[in-house]
């Protein structure tokens, strides 16, 4: 899941992770992002790119400046070997961009709480905490993993990061209609504060979601030995 930018920092079009695993920006951005169950988010979706199989959407919140982020994808892997590689979240540190430290906090083996901190080109460094749950239904091959922000259990800010708030978002990865490999979504809903326009943030939002997607996709693979 992955973080974004202060008051002090310069305008860029960088592309920044969210965690999803995060659970941010994950960028961000995790990523992570990098998670809130989709019904928390209100208004239709609105297509933004469909590109090489990887389907962006956004969407309105009422009351926030920045828009909800959808990233859809297919994998030819079963749900249970996608979910694995987002789970295995001690091994986001291999693979995921910018990542620069992550610290599980506490974990009961369904619910998780972790501490992220990122190493971003042109800003300042971002950290966050995170809570993770998940929710496994082999039976059906569905898994989703919840995010939210966990600020208050984790370390306490010390200036040398923006602590990122307000981090909210979903992974949920399921069979295909066709019985066929698996449908992998990640949503995300993040505001890193500050002066940078909406616009901006919206559109680097999107770029790192689908990028952390297509990292998991990629990592999956790579454990299973699939091209």
């Amino acid at each position: 899941m992955r973080a974004w930018a202060s008051s002090r920092d310069p305008l860029t079009r960088r592309r920044w992770p969210t965690l999803a695993s995060l659970a941010v920006l994950l960028l961000l951005l995790l990523v992570a992002g990098g998670l809130v169950a989709p019904a928390a988010f209100a208004l239709d979706w609105e297509k933004v790119s469909d590109k090489d199989g990887v389907l962006v959407e956004r969407r309105a919140v009422p009351g926030l400046r920045v828009s909800a982020i959808r990233v859809t994808a297919r994998s030819p892997l079963a749900p249970g070997a996608v979910f694995e590689t987002i789970w295995k979240q001690r091994e986001h540190l291999e693979f995921v961009p910018y990542l620069k430290q992550l610290r599980i906090l506490s974990d009961t083996g369904d619910e998780r709480v972790a501490y992220e901190q990122l190493a971003l080109p042109f800003v300042r460094d971002r950290d966050y905490t995170v809570r993770l749950r998940k929710r496994v239904g082999p039976a059906v091959d569905r898994y989703e993993i919840l995010i939210e922000s966990a600020n208050d259990a984790g370390p306490p800010p010390d200036g040398g990061y923006v602590r990122v708030t307000n981090i909210r978002g979903s992974w949920t990865v399921e069979a295909g209609s066709d019985g066929n490999g698996s449908i992998v979504r990640y949503e995300l809903q993040s505001d890193p504060g500050g002066i940078i326009p909406a616009w901006l943030v919206d559109g680097t939002q999107r770029h790192a979601a689908a990028d952390l997607v297509r990292a998991m996709l990629k990592r999956t693979q790579e454990r299973n030995g699939a091209k």
